[in-house]
């Protein structure tokens, strides 16, 4: 039996969808488009302009302004158009153009608007964490406390039966905390499946086990199971974990980026594999206490 009816579930969701316009970005959004769909949503569709355009001091401030405002139009324009493209015209929608570093604007403005979960698409080049999620997915950790949804390129929308969790139990999640997860899980009756990964002197202990209790009653009227997995590093378990229960959507939890370098390592490209195919969600510990 699923437990509904919480008032906070009954109150508007809003998405935040950055865009550089690119088929990655656009592939993210319409996968949030899906993943939210029949929900009570309010997509704000984000492009972020370089803040240099606004700090020419070698023409006038009036020829500034009109080359900003130039900017400003054209974009608008373009993220209407995109709007028209891959929305069904029933959605909720708002566009927002701001002059800013992108890490900078999305802050911003999920705390302006109370943002509930930001998705973007997850590319890139530098490290295997950018490569997996992207470098600009990536330097929002630590920068933004709503959750962030980085979505594979060129990855398909498939119901979410299957949500895999891992946890190194530092401490206790909340209900409210976990609120993200079981909204999905309500809407697609998903299994909730948390796994914790022993590695070198990590081992399971009263500490731990007490938490796993507490997050398990936070977790009541939920289909949720726990799981214990030994003699992998946490970057191969999460890939066997991942393969072997169908997982439809990888999530952690991350203060800073620490966990995520462990949980993504930096072992062969044969241990990465499924993040080709699984989108990750990344929860702010803060806010999942």
């Amino acid at each position: 039996m699923i437990i509904t009816g919480k008032k906070s579930r009954l109150l508007m969701q809003k998405i935040l969808l950055p865009t550089d316009f690119s088929e990655n970005a656009r592939n993210a959004i319409s996968y949030a488009l899906k993943l939210f769909a029949d929900s009570d949503c309010i997509f704000y569709f984000l492009h972020v302009l370089p803040p240099t355009l606004g700090e020419r001091r070698t023409v006038p401030t009036s020829v500034t302004n009109e080359m900003l405002g130039e900017a400003e139009a054209k974009t608008r324009e373009q993220l209407k158009t995109l709007i028209s493209e891959v929305t069904s015209g029933n959605e909720k929608t708002e566009i927002l153009v701001k002059f800013d570093l992108f890490t900078d604007a999305v802050a911003h403005i999920a705390e302006d608007k109370n943002i509930d979960v930001v998705v973007m698409g997850s590319h890139g080049a530098g490290g295997v964490r950018e490569f997996f999620i992207g470098s600009s997915t990536s330097n929002l950790i630590g920068h933004i406390q709503c959750p962030i949804l980085a979505i594979p390129k060129d990855l398909e929308f498939e119901p979410v039966n299957e949500i895999g969790f891992a946890t190194d139990y530092s401490f206790v999640y909340s209900r409210k905390g976990l609120e993200p997860i079981f909204r999905i899980a309500e809407k697609f009756s998903s299994h909730i499946r948390f796994y914790h990964v022993e590695e070198g002197r990590d081992e399971w202990n009263d500490e731990k086990e007490k938490i796993r209790k507490e997050i398990k009653k936070a977790c009541e009227g939920y289909d949720a199971s726990f799981y214990l997995l030994t003699d992998a590093p946490l970057s191969t378990a999460t890939r066997l974990f991942v393969e072997s229960r169908e997982i439809d959507l990888l999530c952690m939890a991350a203060e800073k980026r620490n966990f995520m370098d462990n949980l993504l390592g930096k072992s062969p490209v044969k241990d990465m594999s499924y993040h080709a195919t699984t989108p990750l969600l990344v929860l702010h510990k803060n806010t999942l206490k």
